[in-house]
């Protein structure tokens, strides 16, 4: 008789491909714009320096240190080679699609964008500060091109398309780039630092801003550094204005705000004895308490709510611009050097060391200017008003104030959290 062995029911076969395609993914994008090419070109106060090369220090840093895939890393530069590869507002907004395009709970994102970001008049009271920020991308060409990214439409295509379980990264190095994901939380994240930044408001920036009409290029002086500065923020979305709060406070004069009285109940007595009757008091008025108008307070506790974790690191407070120098010292350079001692710090001290060093980043720029206006005053004694060569009334060295990187997110943080990317 011949034994045939029973076996039991197969495993139904599944490919090596669909297995991979089940894993969940890590995907980046990542724009630096240096404003080289184009109708701006040769517009050295408009040109960055340092964005193409944080664009390729930050693939680097992901590639060997996060375990991201080359092929599954975009860049977009303006570096005049493939049209389909410049950061187009056309090109970003689709490649910003296809990075979250089929997202599933598990798979991680990682945006950065250095480059110049503006502002423009909010209309419906959706912002704290009255103004939406936006993205500049290379096309843009002045303040009534429409060819930017708004921040409600980069939090549309970025945050809102993501599914619960998902994770996203954004580093923004611009100005005004606290809040340009329009995420809730962002007081509730920040972390001590041992200075007080002055901001706009009673800034010796104003006070330092001479008309230097008898000033030349720093390089015609003999000077062991040059002093180069650029903002990343757009000179042609909105001209430089005040609010009236502004205005008010940048003057030296103290306002003071008469405080309403206080209205206190009081009855009218006919006779002395008529605290005696039964006539019932007017009840006195109470309120309410205050109710919170925006949703952060600074005062928020870790939630668990169900949404998609995302946080978005800003070079600045939205009021605040952001500077690069000649030595390329920028927020994505000490962001990546810390990274690279520590992948997975805490949040806290990562906000913490990226403070202390875009700090320190812009000592040495007032220092160096500081150093630069002493050079022009011996210049100008030695040679004179005649040969003196002009420079724009509007061309403005920073040496008074700082920029003070923000943390937001879509929920209340545990700072203690490590990073993950």
């Amino acid at each position: 008789m011949k034994i045939i062995k029973h076996r039991g029911p197969r495993r139904p076969y599944q490919s090596p491909i669909a297995e991979k395609n089940e894993l969940p993914c890590k995907k980046a994008l990542l724009i630096g714009i240096n404003y080289k090419t184009g109708k701006d070109s040769g517009n050295e106060q408009y040109e960055l320096h340092t964005p193409h090369r944080d664009v390729h220090d930050m693939k680097d840093l992901l590639i060997n240190h996060y375990g991201y895939d080359n092929a599954d890393i975009t860049t977009l530069l303006d570096d005049g080679k493939s049209s389909e590869r410049q950061p187009t507002q056309s090109n970003i907004i689709r490649e910003i699609k296809k990075l979250v395009q089929d997202a599933k709970p598990g798979d991680r994102f990682f945006f950065q964008y250095s480059g110049h970001v503006g502002q423009v008049e909010n209309k419906n009271n959706s912002e704290e500060d009255g103004m939406d920020e936006c993205l500049i991308p290379c096309d843009h060409t002045d303040e009534h091109d429409s060819r930017k990214i708004m921040d409600n439409e980069l939090r549309r295509h970025l945050v809102d398309a993501l599914p619960i379980g998902s994770s996203l990264v954004a580093v923004f190095d611009s100005c005004h780039s606290a809040s340009l994901l329009d995420l809730d939380h962002f007081r509730c994240n920040r972390v001590y630092v041992p200075w007080i930044s002055k901001g706009r408001r009673r800034s010796d920036s104003i006070w330092n801003r001479n008309v230097r009409r008898q000033a030349m290029t720093l390089s015609n002086l003999r000077s062991s550094r040059s002093v180069y500065q650029t903002k990343r923020v757009s000179r042609k979305v909105v001209k430089s204005k005040k609010t009236s709060i502004g205005r008010i406070a940048d003057s030296n004069v103290d306002v003071h705000i008469k405080a309403t009285r206080r209205l206190s109940i009081k009855s009218t007595f006919e006779k002395d004895d008529r605290w005696l009757d039964d006539t019932e008091l007017s009840p006195i008025p109470r309120c309410d308490s205050p109710i919170a108008v925006w949703p952060c307070e600074g005062f928020c506790q870790p939630s668990d709510v169900e949404l998609p974790h995302v946080i978005s690191l800003g070079a600045c407070k939205d009021d605040q611009v952001s500077w690069e120098d000649s030595e390329g010292a920028s927020m994505t350079r000490a962001l990546i050097e810390i990274l690279k001692k520590d992948p997975h710090p805490s949040l806290k001290d990562l906000m913490t060391n990226v403070s202390h060093e875009v700090h320190k980043a812009a000592l040495n720029l007032h220092r160096d200017v500081k150093t630069y206006k002493k050079n022009m005053k011996k210049w100008r004694r030695a040679v004179g008003p005649k040969a003196a060569v002009s420079v724009s009334d509007d061309m403005v060295l920073e040496m008074d104030n700082f920029q003070d990187p923000q943390l937001s997110s879509h929920k209340p943080l545990d700072m203690n959290a490590r990073l993950s990317l």
